[in-house]
């Protein structure tokens, strides 16, 4: 098992302590202490004085090298309580850096910190004990302990460490809250420890004196703070017992206290932790729980997750990756990509070439989208125009057609209007009326299927022939366009033609010529005529009755050779185009 040295030291003595720490617990070789001499309110870490009284300890007892662990007072560093929200244990150490500089005023980012966790008071959240040191002083601690021949492996806090090695002697204090008193030379360290983990740390000046009945007056007072500070930083806390690093001779002493402060007091001597150790101190003080510090940093190993350690701040663990795992599993994957790569090649290339032929005619096809969409968006266009094609001649006839009498009405300006974007047809025309009960019907006049009504009030009309006047507007509906692709041709109708004296002849069949406005020719079969005749076209349109369709000196079959056919009706007039001689609107201006 690996040996420990614990030091500490103040302005008037160097402590040392020896010892093995291993599963069995903590085993305490030697206890050593020095006096010193120096100034007051000087730092004994860093000089000379302190250096050389610990080379001359570890020199009496044949120590030459080690582990050491240092104790420094809680005044030498800045301490805080922070409250985080919950997260990973992990993650906890870099949270609390990115928190700590709201709480340290005083601190910069090259202080080391490092911190334990408490009980948490609240559900959801992580309470925190944060320590910062400067680190001067971690120069000047390593200095004093590597200048006597030792590396410096741990620097740990003075009443933490004393409240560590109590709980590792008695853990029943484990589920407790229990205030630990260590009076030192001239000054007592106070920790507060709940459920096994230290909560709250004070240190204040004070010489002690067991003959003076106004110590344990005093240090009741102290005590008392002591606890209501600790209240107001974790509320609901309760002491239930105090621990004092003395003998067993200062009983009426410890009474005394306990009876100030209302609270059980119990003394423990720090020499229980070292039955068999050998114990070489020098006998400067009255006080034995100065020696506390030292012993109780020897159970470091298995009380670090109690204590801040400066030396070696909590971080990050950076978990380690099975290299030889990641190498054999991708190994297998590779293998498997290979097997799987090797079966598609030699199971699919048939659809492989289906894939490759459907591709190619896809690709053909490209140039027949792109020109079907050509033809889309033409079509698109075309169909707004047809859509916004208004005949405006017809709706001025229709307008003028259904006009009332000049005596009665008569309209003044007037706006044929088409939209562009939606194409929307209207007319907006003002009127005048002699009566205003001949507004209504005006109105009603113009409202059809295809054309919406909208007027206006009647106001009163500047003409006093007219006095009423009104807003009109007509809006036309936009023109049905059918999808070409619906459109069917008509078939080629077939005529029969008559002979002049009512006799039938073999039907034939007359042809359409386009660009063609005469009638078309009737061709006449050459088995029913050898010299087959025209007749010349007619532009006026003439009855069934008086009028032939065929040669007109046609020769008649014999009657025998040519039974008779069925007459065929003449096909139906065409209607005439709907007249544009409608006389413009009456008495429009």
């Amino acid at each position: 098992m690996p040996r420990l040295i614990t030091i500490e030291c103040d302005a008037h003595e160097v402590r040392v302590a020896v010892g093995t720490s291993g599963l069995t617990g903590v085993s305490v070789e030697r206890v050593l202490s020095s006096h010193i001499s120096m100034e007051e309110n000087s730092e004994p870490w860093g000089s000379s004085v302190a250096s050389e009284a610990l080379k001359e300890l570890l020199a009496q007892s044949g120590i030459k090298s080690g582990d050491a662990i240092a104790c420094i007072s809680r005044n030498d560093i800045e301490l805080r309580a922070i409250t985080l929200p919950l997260v990973d244990a992990n993650e906890l150490p870099e949270m609390v850096r990115f928190a700590a500089p709201r709480y340290f005023a005083n601190v910069s980012e090259s202080w080391p910190l490092d911190f334990i966790t408490m009980p948490s008071h609240m559900e959801g959240s992580i309470d925190c004990i944060v320590g910062a040191i400067n680190p001067a002083l971690i120069q000047k601690i390593a200095s004093t302990v590597e200048g006597a021949g030792l590396t410096l492996t741990h620097m740990v806090l003075r009443p933490m460490a004393a409240a560590a090695g109590a709980i590792a002697k008695h853990p029943e204090w484990n589920n407790e809250t229990v205030m630990f008193i260590d009076l030192l030379n001239d000054e007592t360290d106070v920790v507060v420890v709940e459920k096994g983990n230290a909560v709250f740390m004070r240190n204040f000046q004070a010489n002690f004196d067991a003959a003076d009945p106004q110590t344990a007056i005093s240090l009741a007072g102290e005590i008392k703070r002591t606890i209501f500070s600790a209240i107001s930083q974790r509320p609901g806390l309760s002491v239930s017992q105090i621990v004092i690093w003395t003998k067993d001779s200062l009983a009426p002493f410890a009474a005394e206290l306990s009876k100030s402060v209302n609270l059980p007091v119990k003394m423990l001597d720090p020499f229980s932790m070292a039955e068999k150790a050998k114990v070489e101190i020098a006998a400067t003080t009255q006080t034995v729980g100065r020696f506390a510090p030292v012993l109780g940093a020897l159970h470091f190993p298995q009380e670090s997750r109690r204590l801040i350690d400066f030396a070696n701040p909590r971080k990050r663990i950076e978990k380690k990756r099975p290299i030889a795992k990641y190498i054999a599993a991708g190994a297998a994957s590779f293998a498997a990509i290979a097997g799987g790569l090797w079966w598609y090649s030699s199971s699919h290339s048939a659809l492989d070439d289906d894939i490759r032929l459907l591709n190619e005619s896809i690709k053909n096809q490209t140039e027949a989208l792109k020109a079907a969409n050509k033809n889309i968006s033409d079509w698109n266009k075309v169909e707004k125009f047809i859509e916004g094609d208004v005949l405006w001649i017809e709706e001025l006839a229709q307008l003028s057609a259904k006009a009332q009498s000049p005596d009665v009405t008569y309209f003044g300006t007037t706006t044929f209007q088409l939209e562009p974007k939606s194409i929307k047809a209207s007319i907006s025309a003002k009127y005048y009326a002699k009566d205003q009960d001949t507004v209504p019907e005006v109105q009603a006049g113009y409202r059809d299927p295809r054309h919406n009504v909208k007027g206006q009030a009647v106001t009163i009309s500047p003409d006093k022939n007219y006095p009423a006047a009104s807003d009109l507007m007509i809006t036309i509906a936009s023109a049905k366009v059918t999808d070409p692709r619906d459109l069917k041709r008509p078939e080629k109708p077939h005529w029969t033609s008559i002979t002049q004296n009512g006799d039938t002849s073999k039907e034939v069949s007359a042809e359409t010529k386009p660009n063609e406005t005469g009638p078309e020719s009737v061709k006449e079969s050459p088995e029913n005529s050898a010299t087959p005749q025209k007749e010349p076209a007619s532009s006026e349109s003439a009855s069934s009755d008086d009028k032939q369709i065929g040669p007109a000196n046609e020769t008649s079959a014999p009657a025998s050779a040519n039974p008779p056919a069925t007459p065929t009706p003449e096909p139906p007039k065409p209607e005439s185009a709907p007249s544009t001689d409608t006389p413009v609107v009456g008495g429009a201006s």
